[in-house]
């Protein structure tokens, strides 16, 4: 599904597996932007893989063909972070006038990639920050499937003040992200099974603009 919206958090969630993110596709019978342009149990190898950059032409294209080349613009991929083989991105758009955020995941292939799932949804402007999250027992990697547990924390900064996101799990795992000045986006990927406890976004000055 392209938009779930829980109460007042946008929550985007993949499912205990990345093959599950891809059946689903693949059953639902409404438009999907996973399914749009490929048979869900046979995704193509799209650009090249020699760096990261080169993902950047393969999502754009899913994107035009869901929406409409004409609707997309200031399309950029603002993050990237890997597990394994298997990149997550964060990406920021306008679809005519309504800018979206949004996560992907994909795997290199044969010198191409293989684009296992876009989930983006329209930006909601009321909160001072957005946290997105996927998380998975496993990751399909080529011609196999790895016993691998992930959380991947990301989201979007619509408080300026914002220059530092505090995650910690419910182990007492704390993650620190720093903010930039002009950083709009955030992304971190945690190579484990865990669960989020508290999210917290602090000034420049240690006092707390958002938490949940």
């Amino acid at each position: 599904m392209r938009r779930l919206i829980f109460g007042l958090t946008l929550i985007l969630i993949s499912g205990c597996s990345n093959s599950g993110v891809v059946n689903q596709a693949q059953e639902q019978p409404t438009p999907s932007i996973n399914n749009a342009t490929y048979p869900a149990d046979h995704p193509p190898v799209v650009g090249e893989a020699g760096n990261e950059k080169s993902i950047e032409e393969p999502i754009y294209q899913r994107l035009v063909t869901y929406y409409n080349r004409h609707a997309i613009s200031e399309f950029e991929v603002t993050n990237y972070a890997k597990i394994s083989k298997t990149i997550f991105c964060t990406i920021a758009f306008h679809v005519d006038n309504q800018r979206h955020y949004g996560l992907v995941q994909a795997y290199p292939k044969d010198k191409g990639w293989v684009i296992l799932s876009i989930n983006e949804a329209p930006e909601i402007r009321e909160l001072p920050v957005v946290l997105q999250m996927s998380v998975g027992k496993e990751l399909i990697e080529e011609t196999e499937t790895l016993k691998q547990p992930y959380r991947i924390y990301s989201g979007y900064i619509n408080e300026k003040q914002v220059a530092e996101i505090r995650i910690t799990t419910t182990d007492d795992r704390m993650y620190r992200i720093k903010i930039g000045d002009k950083q709009k986006q955030f992304l971190y990927a945690s190579p484990r099974e865990e669960v989020k406890a508290n999210f917290v976004a602090l000034d420049q000055n240690g006092k707390i603009v958002y938490e949940q």
